[in-house]
């Protein structure tokens, strides 16, 4: 749970409070690294395959980069960063589950929908405030502004640095209130229903006062996700509650658009006209097939840290800034940034299977939480945003996974007698 925090508020520590200060960075690896040397001492890891899986990819890479240093013109400073964003966050798959018990699991959606609400009121403040407020301050001066708005506000960044974190959170908000809204009423983290309403408005409102296209998709994909479970499970008690939620929606599109006007207008001018709609899709074709012709292949290729900003401050071979399709120059020109690709994309996949596993376990155990979560973080492990700024979004999107391998992993743990099953089938 440090780790998760530090993650929540590296952002905020770096641009609110200790602005250029680069050590902070890596602030969420301090309390990730004791948790790896004591879960390894005490033999807390899960799942041999999936951890044999990751040794096989670390050793590869870290071969293909010695390769690079020795033959190329790869800084080594530059292949320790790129090894560090490509595996250093990977044990997070096979050790946080053994952490996400019945108990913790629920802790652990409880604290975040807890933050739903905090995080968007900061997001709707940040887009009501001119762009040099405090509030929309950065770590490095990004320019985190809506290209033709025209107003000098920003795209929203809540407590994260920059937008891509944010948006990736937004997600993740979304995809945890459509689970609890899934839930049986015994079941959920609050069991009044105006606080459930009060988290919904708020998990909307974050996304779209944000200003960002892709958590505005991400939070569409995570709703998606909610319906594909109730079509799953073909409940009638599901159903209901995913009406109501589409109830609300209406209501908190209009809340949205008065707590932020500007963003909310610039968001939907984004996604409409068909210049903006060509543009988004050769974005999304572009961020699933540019690494098979974005730069020609050779043996070695150009780096594997080579794109990294943490490790480029400066000019090198190739210039990658937030716009870019594939944003590490290891997937661009070698074969095995070619087997990188393929395996995220498989992994992405397996995520979604495990997600619909997860929701159909039984007698209490289903996780309804996990197909919602599943549909907002596949997309970001097959397109690699998780290795530009690893600190971040693979930690977002590996504790994601690691929730929904928690609940497959604890499948047989006792639950609390007060569990009611929905129907003879399935327990909600």
């Amino acid at each position: 749970m440090a780790t998760w925090l530090c993650v929540l508020l590296q952002g905020a520590l770096r641009k609110w409070f200790f602005p250029g200060s680069a050590a902070l960075y890596l602030i969420q690896d301090v309390p990730l690294t004791f948790a790896y040397i004591f879960a390894f001492r005490k033999g807390l890891v899960w799942g041999s395959r999936l951890a044999w899986m990751c040794l096989v990819v670390s050793a590869v890479l870290a071969v293909q980069a010695l390769l690079q240093v020795i033959f190329g013109n790869l800084q080594l400073r530059t292949a320790v960063m790129g090894m560090h964003q490509y595996v250093y966050y990977l044990p997070i798959l096979f050790i946080a589950p053994v952490c996400f018990n019945f108990k913790f699991r629920r802790r652990f959606v409880r604290w975040n929908l807890l933050i739903v609400v905090p995080m968007a009121l900061i997001a709707a403040l940040q887009s009501r405030a001119p762009k040099g407020a405090w509030i929309n301050r950065t770590s490095a001066g990004e320019d985190t502004g809506l290209g033709g708005l025209g107003a000098g506000h920003v795209r929203a960044t809540g407590t994260f640095n920059f937008t891509v974190s944010y948006a990736l959170w937004c997600g993740f908000a979304v995809g945890l209130v459509m689970g609890e809204w899934l839930l049986a009423p015994n079941r959920r983290n609050f069991q009044s229903k105006a606080m459930l309403m009060i988290c919904t408005m708020g998990a909307i409102v974050a996304t779209l006062v944000s200003g960002s296209r892709v958590a505005v998709m991400l939070a569409a994909l995570a709703f998606l996700g909610g319906f594909a479970a109730v079509i799953v499970t073909r409940n009638v008690r599901l159903i209901v509650r995913f009406s109501a939620v589409i109830i609300l929606l209406p209501a908190l599109v209009v809340i949205s658009y008065f707590a932020a006007p500007a963003s909310f207008s610039a968001v939907v001018d984004r996604f409409s006209g068909e210049q903006n709609q060509q543009s988004i899709e050769q974005r999304i074709d572009k961020m699933f097939t540019a690494f098979t012709w974005a730069a020609g292949y050779s043996g070695l290729g150009v780096g594997i840290g080579v794109g990294i900003p943490a490790a480029n401050p400066g000019h090198v071979a190739f210039v990658l800034s937030e716009n870019e399709s594939i944003r590490i120059v290891e997937e661009m020109g070698t074969y095995t940034g070619t087997v990188l690709v393929l395996l995220r994309y498989t992994a992405g996949l397996g995520l979604l299977l495990l997600a619909f596993r997860a929701l159909q376990l039984p007698q209490g155990h289903n996780l309804p939480h996990a197909v919602s979560l599943a549909f907002s973080a596949a997309p970001t492990i097959m397109v690699g945003d998780l290795t530009h700024s690893a600190p971040i979004t693979a930690t977002q999107a590996y504790f994601w996974s690691a929730l929904i391998l928690g609940a497959l992993l604890f499948r047989r743990e006792p639950v609390p007698a007060t569990t009611v099953p929905l129907s003879k089938k399935r327990s909600l």
